[in-house]
């Protein structure tokens, strides 16, 4: 067709043209789509490519995101795609577009489709309109579905639970050759790391082409006002749970095995370490999965300082990755070295490679718990070393004994996504785990070579000389920290 009939006279332009905000408001004002929240419009307004969208459910971000779409589905001979994770849950944004675009069509003008499909239960979505424009909803479940075509505009539904593959093996590139759009509407999830990698990108503002909004369940007009305030009253502001569902935010609170790692808390800005601290190594071996190995130093009040990582992807031999671990060692003060000691040849052609490596504690619920000694916030806790310069204020009385470099990437990304499996969120062997879990290994094995980091406490039993003490008001033994010396 040379032009799309409507009672707005909406013209014939590519699918660039019609993504210009002037076409673009012609288009809601048409299907009658006027939304009123400032983050919302700023969304519609931006030219990015990729936009990715955190919300909490029912915030109206799926229907945010099916109307970032309608100029697409409206331009002649484009292919649109909903991928979700199932056909039902990639349903929600195509029936929004159906409901414009098909059930609406006295409204708008536009002509009945040529080919219309409405059945979740036979897996066929799919519409085409006289002008060659297509939409389809896709599923992860068949990615075999995904190959083949060039895409103008994909929504990646419910993309939290969506794996990261089906975006950069299978929809990435068939929008990169059309120069076409990615809209990324989400709610925050454990489970959702390359959603946030890319959040954070458009936050950063590095690319252009790549922008992230952030809205609360406000932004929906028809949610009750009450029932916003009602939660805050019941879970608290501050609550993990109140700013994950009703504001959206990513606090990673459901699942993780270390909840208590909190970047702000725990990463800091990386200093000169004194040559006289003792340093410890830790490695997880890998050949196909990652090799890690992993640094930390003991400060002056025997807390740690994870201070570099070696996370090699590529599979390299034992004796590289000894030259490669010594060379990054160099004239530092390694008290000790321990490994996986499930991979007792691998340590034995480390130490004849000359790295001096012994078989670590492996005890894995004691290991998970003295990690949570370390990260939790106490009055024994220090502040990080220096403490000048860290942005901390003074007032603070609460301080972990562990601290992780910003340097070290991987580290703090498995410590935010290494979660407790779905169906099994409690404490158990690693199989119930989910996430990298390479670097969560040998910092364990590390942390298992210092002591607890609280203080011992006087345990007096009935009847004993201690307790005849305490009876009579004398003070018992004091203990300072465990390893002190």
């Amino acid at each position: 067709m040379s032009a799309i009939t409507a009672k707005h006279s909406i013209e014939t332009f590519d699918v660039a043209e019609l993504y210009k905000w002037d076409r673009k408001q012609m288009i809601f004002d048409m299907v009658g789509y006027h939304p009123e929240h400032p983050t919302v419009i700023d969304f519609h307004r931006n030219p990015a490519r990729i936009k990715v969208v955190c919300a909490p459910a029912r915030s109206g971000k799926s229907y945010s995101a099916a109307h970032e779409m309608l100029p697409s589905c409206l331009a002649p001979n484009t292919v649109n795609w909903v991928v979700g994770p199932s056909y039902s849950l990639a349903e929600k944004e195509f029936r929004y577009i159906h409901q414009k675009l098909v059930n609406e069509r006295d409204r708008t003008g536009l002509p009945k489709p040529t080919t219309c499909y409405n059945s979740v239960a036979s897996g066929k979505l799919y519409i085409k309109w006289p002008w060659g424009a297509t939409l389809e909803c896709k599923t992860a479940a068949r990615p075999d579905g995904l190959l083949g075509e060039q895409v103008n505009t994909v929504i990646y539904s419910e993309a939290a639970k969506l794996p990261r593959k089906i975006r950069e093996q299978h929809v990435m590139q068939r929008v990169i050759t059309t120069r076409g759009r990615e809209i990324i509407p989400t709610t925050p999830g454990e489970d959702a790391e390359w959603v946030k990698e890319l959040f954070d990108w458009g936050l950063a503002h590095v690319d252009p082409e790549i922008r992230s909004w952030h809205w609360d369940i406000r932004a929906n007009p028809t949610y009750p006002a009450e029932e916003f305030e009602r939660a805050k009253r019941l879970y608290g502001e501050d609550s993990p749970m109140f700013r994950e569902q009703f504001l959206g935010e990513w606090v990673f609170y459901a699942g993780r095995v270390y909840p208590t790692f909190q970047p702000e808390t725990h990463v800091i800005d990386p200093f000169d370490i004194p040559p006289s601290w003792p340093r410890y190594r830790a490695i997880d071996f890998g050949h196909r999965d990652p090799f890690v190995c992993l640094w930390a130093a003991v400060g002056p009040s025997q807390e740690l300082y994870f201070y570099r990582e070696y996370y090699m992807r590529e599979g390299l031999s034992t004796v590289e990755h000894s030259k490669n671990i010594r060379q990054l060692s160099s004239g530092e003060n390694i008290v000790l070295t321990v490994g996986d000691p499930s991979s007792r040849q691998l340590i034995e052609d480390l130490n004849f490679e000359g790295l001096p490596v012994q078989s670590a504690n492996n005890e894995i619920e004691a290991g998970r718990t003295r990690v949570l000694e370390y990260l939790a916030l106490s009055g024994d806790g220090v502040p990080p070393f220096p403490f000048q310069g860290t942005g901390r204020g003074t007032e603070q009385t609460e301080w972990p004994r562990m601290y992780v470099f910003s340097t070290c990437k991987e580290l703090k990304r498995e410590f935010m996504y290494y979660r407790w499996s779905e169906s099994k969120q409690r404490q158990g062997d690693k199989e119930r785990t989910e996430g990298e879990d390479h670097a969560m290994d040998a910092m364990r094995y590390l942390v298992m070579e210092r002591p607890s980091p609280f203080r011992e406490r006087a345990v007096s039993r009935p009847y004993t000389f201690e307790w005849w003490l305490k009876k009579r008001g004398r003070t018992p033994m004091n203990a300072g920290y465990i390893g002190h010396g």
